[in-house]
């Protein structure tokens, strides 16, 4: 050990020797690396940095401060060459400089000085020094609870070293703690050690609200965020296609973090009943006003949106709802399905088959709560059961899932499941009828006219391009929502289609308000659109830039414009008002319905004899007689 001792104290001195050695004070270190090897061989003792260490305690009181600094700044720089085989260091900042004396695994020494030469290189260096004391702290309470490795830090040993140690510090040496913690624990994600979402854990008040967050059952999953870390990148990239803006990513991605912190911490693998889970214990926030703009709403939007991606069903951000078919039993789910299916080959669309699954789902989850456990074993007594107990916002709601239940028990019977007189044990709750058809008032007629003159804005172009195409063409809101560049004849004034309610096709002339407000829109209001947007003429104005997929945009449009006038739409009225006020104002015109029902697209010219009872002068014209009334 002597010699070892003597080889590398003649390597420290032939380094201090080097002209571009900042050390010069080479005697004094001369002097202590001989009076030590003096007092090792007389006493033969073997050399350590713990027995050096001891025999400068012991020499203090005979050695001035000064000499007692220079000896400890040797003998520092020695231990420092015995462990990375240079003297890069200008001198001995305390005791617990030395890895003997640390508190510290070996891993925790080397990785002090690996984050100086990190922070000399890509960070501020008096950044170090700040947070220098910070890391050493947790980096001695990692040790102490028997964490020697990086890769081995858990959340639990951040929240001990806050709840250790932070807590105690004046609010400044706190926030200074957790900056240094945020830090390393970024610097040891970029090395692979940690998870990304472990420099948020102490972050802002974080560590007081992550430990509401602990469930009575922890796994034993090690790090079950790791593997989540690239989908991250995939949701962003995602969520960059459709034009988001970088400071809604960072929302997001902020959100996702929160999840993966709720796994690490009670060490759990991602599922969708973990994330249920966690939805269920998050914190809301009091100063939100909008229950649907909230921290917490968007904190569920962004878990579900991921869980899509992750199912590989994430094509916008309209959060898909997870199939809860398998939550029947296997006999009746495959009933469902065919029936489904059977829909679907006989053209109809796709609210029609989600109806039916709707409708479906509900008999067959009814039946499984009261046993039965096969077709054979339904009775004319069960269905008229679920149908008492079945409830609904209306009646023609209820009328509308019954149809649905009479059509999946015709389809039961066709393939032999159950009696053809089946059917005829749901009952028939409201008889057909037919009300008379509301339309737009001629005040509210001219308002949209004032609003389409005065619209400005993108959001103002958009709709007015909207209504003017319910309001003069009569063309429906699904319609609307899926028209194309290409469908536009701009040349000839005609917007062709296929609509989607009859599957017809329809060429249709643009009167010069409509074509005027559409070109404006598309040329002032429209904003660059995510590429599945490409093409389409109406699109989100807030990311992502994609078209629309349902029709209440329609409504909330008709809704936003007739607002600014003071006009509110009574329960039940929507934007096929638009399309009603234009056959009526056909109709009062003296249009032959032979020519509304064309310009509506009817399959069939009986639909558009709805109107007529709009047309008051005419009706006055052929008055019935009182014969047989009274």
């Amino acid at each position: 050990m002597q010699i070892n001792y003597l080889d590398a104290v003649s390597s420290v001195l032939n380094l201090m020797k080097q002209p571009d050695s900042p050390c010069k004070n080479i005697q004094m270190h001369k002097t202590c690396y001989s009076t030590l090897f003096t007092y090792l061989f007389e006493t033969g003792t073997p050399f350590s940095m713990e027995t050096a260490l001891e025999w400068l305690d012991m020499k203090r009181q005979g050695l001035s401060d000064e000499t007692c600094s220079q000896y400890a700044n040797a003998l520092f720089r020695l231990e420092h060459y015995l462990l990375f085989g240079n003297i890069d260091v200008p001198f001995c900042r305390s005791d617990e400089s030395f890895l003997c004396r640390s508190g510290m695994s070996d891993t925790f020494f080397f990785l002090v000085y690996e984050l100086e030469d990190y922070f000399s290189v890509t960070q501020n260096p008096s950044y170090y020094h700040t947070y220098s004391v910070a890391i050493k702290e947790f980096f001695k309470t990692a040790t102490s609870l028997g964490v020697t490795e990086p890769e081995a830090i858990t959340i639990e040993i951040l929240l001990e070293y806050w709840n250790s140690h932070c807590t105690r510090l004046p609010l400044n040496k706190r926030q200074n703690a957790v900056c240094a913690m945020t830090t390393l624990m970024k610097y040891l994600h970029r090395r692979g050690d940690v998870p990304a979402c472990y420099q948020l854990v102490l972050f802002g008040e974080n560590a007081e609200t992550l430990s509401n967050m602990k469930i009575p059952y922890v796994g034993r999953i090690f790090h079950p965020s790791a593997s989540l870390d690239p989908k991250v990148d995939e949701f962003m990239d995602a969520l960059d296609e459709w034009r988001y803006l970088d400071s809604s990513k960072n929302l997001y991605r902020n959100d996702l973090m929160w999840y993966f912190i709720f796994l690490e911490f009670n060490h759990i693998d991602h599922s969708d009943q973990s994330a249920a889970l966690w939805i269920s214990m998050l914190p809301e926030y009091s100063d939100q006003k909008k229950a649907n703009c909230s921290v917490l709403a968007r904190r569920v939007h962004t878990i579900k949106m991921f869980c899509d991606m992750l199912h590989g069903e994430m094509d916008s951000n309209m959060v898909s709802p997870r199939k809860v078919s398998c939550s029947i039993p296997v006999w009746s789910k495959k009933i469902l399905d065919g029936f489904i299916d059977a829909r679907r080959r006989d053209g109809m669309v796709t609210s029609t088959l989600q109806m039916c699954h709707a409708a479906g789902l509900r008999f067959f989850s009814y039946l499984d709560k009261h046993g039965i456990s096969s077709a054979d074993k339904i009775t004319p007594a069960i269905i008229a059961d679920f149908h008492g107990q079945d409830s609904h916002s209306t009646p023609e709601s209820k009328n509308a899932y019954s149809v649905k239940l009479r059509q999946l028990l015709r389809f039961m019977a066709d393939i032999d499941l159950t009696a053809p007189t089946l059917v005829f044990a749901v009952p028939t709750s409201y008889a057909p009828h037919r009300d008379i058809v509301d339309v737009l008032s001629d005040e509210m007629v001219e308002k949209i006219y004032d609003y389409r003159k005065t619209a400005s804005t993108p959001l103002e172009l958009r709709d007015s391009a909207m209504v003017m195409l319910g309001l003069r063409m009569g063309i429906r809101g699904i319609d609307i929502i899926n028209l194309r560049l290409s469908d536009f004849d701009w040349k000839n004034k005609t917007v062709s289609f296929i609509q989607q309610k009859t599957r017809t096709a329809v060429t249709l002339p643009i009167p010069t308000e409509v074509g005027n407000s559409v070109y404006l829109y598309i040329t002032k209001g429209r904003p660059k659109s995510a590429d599945s947007g490409n093409g389409y003429i109406f699109i989100r104005h807030q990311a992502p830039y994609v078209p629309f997929t349902v029709t209440t945009v329609c409504k909330n449009t008709l809704k936003r414009v007739l607002s600014k006038y003071g006009f509110e739409l009574l329960p039940g009225q929507g934007f096929h008002m638009t399309r009603k006020t234009f056959a009526t104002n056909l109709l009062r015109s003296n249009n032959k319905l032979d020519d509304i029902s064309n310009a509506l697209g009817h399959a069939r010219r009986e639909n558009a004899e709805v109107y007529l009872e709009r047309d008051e002068k005419g009706m006055r014209m052929c008055p019935l007689e009182f014969g047989g009334v009274l």
